[in-house]
C-alpha cells in the first residue's frame, strides 16, 4: 500500500511538471542579506540560485511543496539547517560542488534523498545520505562532513571507516545503528553532533571516556562525581554530559570547545574549573546546572552561546573575560541569584536579553573598549545599576536603566575620594563586605579583579594625578 502511493504520488508529481513551463526564479523572488539567501518567496518548481547568493540559510525553503529542482551555483559553501526540510517535491539538487557544510535535518522530508540512485547521496564534500545496504561500510575520500542522521537507523551496519580528511560528522548520524560495533575514525575529526553514535555498541563499548578523532569526547560514561578530564580531550561534544550526577569538573587546557547542552541538567554540578584555552562555550551548554555558584571565564574565551547558563539559580556573581568576547543572546537567562557582573576590555559583545531575568543583579561593570551592546541586555532586572565611564557606550546603550559612572565609588557616596581607595583595600583583606553595585564600581581598571591596583587608581584619581 505504502509503494501504491508513492507511485501515485511520483505519477502526480510527473503529470503536473509535464504542464508547468519552467522558468527561472525572478530575484526578487530571493530574501538575500550580506550573500546568505534568508527566505525563498517565490512560486517556480525549478529554481535556480543566483551566482551573487553564497550561503543557502537555515528554513530557507522549509515546507516549500512547490519546488521540484534545485539548480545551486558555484559559490555556495553552506547549506543551513532545516533549509529544504519538509520540501515534500523536491526530487533534484543539481551541481553543488563547492558544498562543505550542510546543517541539521537540512532535506529531510523530501524525496531527494531515497529517490537518488547513488549509494552514497553527496553534494560537495558532504555525504548527506547512504542508500545501500552493506554491513561493513568506507566512505568515499573525498568526504570531509556526515551529514546529521545520513546512517541512523541502519540495522545491517556493523562496520564504519572514514578516511583521513573527515573532519565532522552530524546530529544523529548514526543515531540508532544497533549493530554497529567497529567504527574506524580519522584524526582529522573534530566535530561531533549530538547523539551521533547513540543505541550503537560502539559507544556502549568504549569505557568510561569515549573518545573520537582528534580528541572529542563523545560521552561521559563513568560514575565519578568529582572529575578531571584527561588531557587528550580536546572537544566536549554536545551532550556529552547531560544530566550526569557530576558534582565538580576540572577542564584542562586542552579542551578548546564546550559544545551545545554538553553539560545542561546537570542538576548537582556545582563547580568547573576552567583553564585558559578555551575558547567557545555553546548554546545550553550549562542549562538547567542549578547547583553552580559562580562563573568565571578565562581569557582566552571568544563565545558564549545562548541560553549557555539558563536557569542555574544559584550562580550569585559572574567575572566575564575573554579574547573579543561574544556574550550571546539570552547567555544567562534567568539566573536570578546573580548579585554582580565583572566585564573586562575583553569582552566586546553583549546581545539581546543575555543577562534577562537575573532579578537579584546589583552592579555590572561594563568596559568603554565594550562597544557592541544591546539595549535589551539587562531587561527584566529592575535594579541593576550599569557601572561605567561617562560617555562609554555602556551608558548610551543602557540609559534606560540606573548609570553610575563614578568608577571606584565604592563606598556609594557618588563622590570618589580618599575613602574609597581604603573601602577597596578592606573588602581585598576581607574586612568589609560590599553590595554587588560597590563590587562592580571596585573593579576601576576593569580587568574582572578587583585587587590593590585598583584601590592605587583610586588614590591617583582622588589627587588628580591620573
Amino acid at each position: 500500500m505504502k509503494k501504491l502511493w508513492c507511485c501515485i504520488m511520483v505519477c502526480l508529481m510527473l503529470f503536473s511538471s509535464f504542464f508547468t513551463v519552467s522558468a527561472f526564479a525572478a530575484h526578487e523572488d530571493f530574501d538575500v542579506r550580506s550573500g546568505v539567501l534568508i527566505k525563498y518567496n517565490g512560486s517556480d518548481v525549478d529554481v535556480t540560485i543566483p551566482a551573487h547568493i553564497t550561503a543557502i540559510g537555515n528554513e530557507a525553503f522549509a515546507d516549500n511543496t512547490k519546488v521540484q529542482s534545485v539548480k545551486l551555483n558555484d559559490t555556495i559553501r553552506v547549506i543551513g539547517d532545516r533549509a529544504f526540510y519538509g520540501c515534500s517535491a523536491l526530487r533534484s539538487v543539481t551541481q553543488g560542488d563547492s558544498i562543505a557544510e550542510v546543517g541539521d535535518l537540512a532535506f529531510y522530508g523530501t524525496p531527494y534523498l531515497d529517490d537518488s540512485g547513488d549509494k552514497y547521496v553527496m553534494l560537495g564534500s558532504v555525504l548527506l545520505w547512504y542508500n545501500g545496504t552493506s554491513d561493513s561500510v568506507t566512505i568515499p575520500s573525498r568526504c570531509t562532513s556526515v551529514a546529521s542522521y545520513a546512517f541512523a537507523r541502519c540495522e545491517y551496519l556493523k562496520s564504519f571507516t572514514a578516511y583521513e580528511g573527515l573532519s565532522n560528522i552530524g546530529t544523529g548520524a548514526f543515531y540508532g545503528c544497533s549493530k554497529l560495533e567497529s567504527v574506524n575514525l580519522p584524526s582529522t575529526l573534530s566535530a561531533v553532533g549530538s547523539y551521533a553514535f547513540d543505541g550503537t555498541p560502539y559507544l556502549r563499548n568504549s569505557g568510561d571516556f569515549a573518545i573520537a578523532g582528534d580528541g572529542v569526547l563523545l560521552r561521559y560514561q563513568g560514575s565519578d562525581t568529582e572529575l578531571e578530564l584527561p588531557g587528550t580531550i580536546k572537544r566536549i561534544a554536545s551532550h556529552a554530559f547531560v544530566s550526569s550526577k557530576l558534582r565538580s569538573v576540572t577542564i584542562p587546557e586542552s579542551v578548546y570547545a564546550i559544545d551545545a547542552y554538553a553539560f545542561a541538567d546537570c542538576t548537582g554540578l556545582e563547580t568547573v574549573q576552567y583553564s585558559e584555552g578555551l575558547v567557545t562555550i555553546g548554546d545550553g551548554a550549562f542549562r538547567g546546572c542549578k547547583s553552580l555558584s559562580w562563573f568565571k571565564s578565562p581569557e582566552s574565551l571568544s563565545y558564549i552561546g545562548q541560553l549557555a547558563f539558563n536557569g542555574d539559580s544559584a550562580i550569585d556573581s559572574a567575572v566575564l573575560r575573554g579574547d573579543h568576547l561574544t556574550v550571546s543572546h539570552n547567555a544567562f537567562k534567568g539566573c536570578d541569584s546573580m548579585q554582580y557582573v565583572l566585564m573586562s576590555d575583553g569582552v566586546a559583545q553583549l546581545y539581546d536579553n543575555a543577562f534577562d531575568g537575573c532579578t537579584a543583579l546589583e552592579g555590572i561593570s561594563i568596559s568603554p573598549k565594550t562597544t557592541d551592546i544591546s539595549a535589551s541586555a539587562l531587561s527584566g532586572c529592575p535594579n541593576a545599576v550599569v557601572c561605567c565611564e561617562q560617555d562609554s557606550e555602556a551608558e548610551t546603550a543602557l540609559s534606560g536603566h540606573m548609570i553610575n559612572t563614578v568608577m571606584g565609588d565604592a563606598d556609594g557616596s557618588g563622590v570618589l575620594d580618599v575613602v574609597d581607595a581604603t573601602t577597596i583595600q578592606c573588602y581585598i583583606a576581607y574586612l568589609l563586605e560590599l553590595n554587588g553595585t560597590q563590587i562592580a564600581l571596585s573593579d576601576v581598571n576593569f580587568d574582572g579583579v578587583i585587587n590593590i591596583i585598583d584601590a592605587y587608581i583610586c588614590q591617583l584619581k582622588t589627587v588628580e594625578l591620573l
